[in-house]
């Protein structure tokens, strides 16, 4: 008998230990709205988005379709569900681009957490729009958004896809 009852107590309290160790997995709110927010840190078009002066880009980076004080904006995804937008370092010397926060909207996931609808900072129509979710983990957020782009010779459809780190 005492044998049987020191066995169940071993075996309790290694239950209790191994139920201690494991790490609970993160919802994936909870992985989006980290406290110091998102930057991004890659963005890419395909196909090649036709800009006004007919040039092309692929990278949206470094062939100019952002400027630095775009692609340094800190996005804030609140647990609440408001998003809030930081203008990060880089602010140019004229225009009315803000050097702080760009504004406070909403974010909100769909049904089955596949699509985020947000603003997109370096968006300056102050609309919501809804991305693909590729990834989302505690040091990745990536968004793939297709759209029909109007205000370009081409007019044709284009999706980019947009990488985001924690800021840091």
């Amino acid at each position: 008998m005492k044998k049987v009852l020191v066995f169940a107590l071993v075996a309790v309290f290694a239950l209790s230990l191994n139920s201690c160790g494991k790490k609970k997995e993160k919802t994936n709110t909870e992985k989006l709205s980290i406290e110091k927010g998102w930057v991004l840190s890659a963005a890419t078009s395909s196909p090649a988005y036709q800009m006004i002066d007919g040039s092309y880009a692929t990278n949206l980076i470094s062939d100019g379709y952002l400027v630095s004080y775009e692609v340094d904006d800190i996005i804030k995804f609140q647990a609440n569900g408001n998003q809030i937008i930081n203008g990060g370092t880089n602010v140019p010397e004229t225009g009315d681009y803000q050097a702080t926060d760009k504004g406070v909207g909403t974010w909100k996931f769909n049904s089955d957490e596949s699509k985020l609808t947000f603003q997109i900072p370096f968006f300056y129509d102050d609309e919501q729009e809804t991305a693909d979710i590729l990834e989302l983990s505690e040091t990745q957020l990536r968004v793939k958004y297709t759209f029909n782009a109007t205000d370009v010779p081409s007019k044709e459809a284009y999706s980019f896809t947009l990488t985001y780190v924690p800021a840091k």
